[in-house]
């Protein structure tokens, strides 16, 4: 009788030490990570883009190539016209790509933003009424920052919430202290590179 309870002990005992791994995991978030980030305000007024600077290719011998800067003006535009604070499409672009319209990803991803071709399919229509040629850069990167409006409109302008939804899907989001480490690490990444836009310190 004794011995049969031993397997049963022994199994609770796990289990209670792995409840309190789990919670001390969540509540001692070490470093940038233990908080959303919170400086870069994600969503502008698509009305009032008069106060944001034009983009233009630059002549510049030394300046990247025309094709970057090509892409880089396309992204800010479509910014503006989606109320997307241009810094953070061309970040999440370039956490996503690298810039690199003919990226697929292993997952069937494509383009400059990583679109799935069955939520363009959808979100085609849904967000722009038009369907969309992912390999199309322009169409690609209209298509990437309508979703991302349409998340931060979802998650009313939380940029943690927008962007995990971006990346893993609706059913990812969640309040930071129960996000997926990797959801969390690309929260971050995508901020840091909109950043190093916003601050002048990017490729292009």
């Amino acid at each position: 009788m004794r011995s049969a309870w031993l397997p049963l002990f022994a199994l609770t005992c796990c289990l209670v030490l792995a409840i309190q791994a789990c919670g001390q995991d969540q509540n001692t978030l070490q470093g940038a990570e233990a908080h959303p980030p919170t400086g870069l305000q994600p969503a502008i007024d698509a009305n009032a883009t008069s106060t944001w600077p034009q983009t233009d290719p630059n002549s510049d011998p030394n300046a990247p190539p025309l094709d970057m800067m090509i892409t880089k003006s396309m992204l800010y535009a479509a910014g503006l016209k989606h109320g997307v604070n241009p810094y953070l499409v061309m970040g999440l672009a370039w956490h996503e790509s690298g810039w690199q319209a003919s990226v697929v990803s292993s997952a069937g991803a494509v383009g400059i933003m990583q679109v799935m071709p069955s939520t363009a399919a959808a979100d085609g229509p849904a967000l722009l009424n038009r369907h969309v040629n992912l390999f199309d850069p322009g169409d690609n990167i209209d298509m990437g920052t309508a979703i991302l409006k349409n998340n931060l409109d979802r998650y009313n302008n939380d940029l943690a919430k927008a962007l995990t939804a971006y990346y893993a899907g609706g059913a990812a989001v969640a309040d930071w202290g129960s996000l997926r480490a990797d959801c969390r690490r690309y929260v971050w990444a995508v901020y840091n590179a909109a950043m190093m836009f916003k601050e002048g310190k990017g490729p292009v």
